[in-house]
């Protein structure tokens, strides 16, 4: 069943653009910085077609706007969980990778029985130290003095890895939702991610059953990340793919679709 795009409108003037397909078992599906919903197509196609599914388009990214109020990923948050009850979804499973991790560990925070299950995949639990908020800053001076293409050219050796055969198609997938996002989605989107919060604590505190997905080429959260996760979540499973980079989805939806379906709640995709 093909997923159907709608909007949710937020109290400070934001359009939230999703996806959504009903069904059995629903998730919660979280994209990366400068990406958007379509960054899960491949997952999605490995997974059983009755998953129901909600994907949303995170502030500034694809088809969604900023609003007015200031940058915060606990805003993104709340947009998320809104959705969720806009759409009747209770208790779906959350997964989110990069920066859709740090949106899933804020929907933990803000609601910690919210989700049947956890899947942080290619992320961290820690907020930013000052060599990463450093780094963020570099990040916003290219995105003004060079634009949205310098800044995602010079990510992509960090996302991808080259050796891998799809490489290109990978690289060319990532630029265009890159330049959905624009100079002002992906500026909003740092200034939020330079200032969130530490999670190590909210982790602690979770009861349903979580899956950590790492690939072991992972550049940008490579596996030790991973690792703290899920020694900080009660009950986890890390699950480390080999070869794969930070853009997990792309790389190895298959697998990553398969890290999803052996949480509970959902039919196993082994043998398919």
């Amino acid at each position: 069943m093909k997923l159907e795009t709608r909007t949710h409108r937020t109290e400070d003037g934001a359009e939230i653009a999703y996806r959504v397909r009903e069904g059995s078992s629903p998730w919660l599906l979280l994209h990366a910085l400068g990406c958007d919903a379509s960054m899960w197509d491949d997952v999605i196609a490995a997974l059983p077609d009755e998953t129901g599914l909600v994907v949303p388009e995170l502030r500034g990214h694809g088809g969604s706007t900023l609003g007015w109020r200031p940058p915060d990923v606990e805003l993104m948050a709340r947009d998320v969980i809104d959705i969720a009850t806009h759409e009747g979804v209770t208790r779906p499973g959350v997964a989110g990778i990069s920066m859709g991790g740090y949106v899933a560990m804020a929907v933990a925070a803000l609601a910690p029985d919210s989700a049947r299950a956890w899947a942080f995949v290619s992320t961290r639990a820690r907020a930013d130290d000052e060599q990463g908020r450093a780094g963020r800053a570099v990040g916003l001076e290219t995105l003004h003095r060079r634009g949205w293409q310098s800044f995602a050219a010079g990510l992509m050796s960090m996302l991808l890895s080259e050796s891998h055969p799809e490489f290109p198609a990978h690289r060319e997938r990532l630029m265009e939702m890159f330049s959905r996002a624009g100079e002002a989605g992906l500026t909003w989107t740092l200034i939020a991610l330079a200032n969130r919060a530490d999670r190590l604590e909210t982790l602690a505190g979770l009861r349903a059953p979580a899956v950590v997905v790492v690939g072991d080429a992972d550049l940008l959260t490579p596996p030790d990340h991973a690792r703290e996760i899920a020694a900080a979540t009660p009950g986890s499973k890390l699950v480390i793919l080999p070869g794969i980079a930070h853009m997990s989805t792309l790389e190895a939806p298959r697998d990553v679709a398969a890290a999803l379906t052996k949480l509970p709640g959902l039919p196993s995709t082994d043998g398919d």
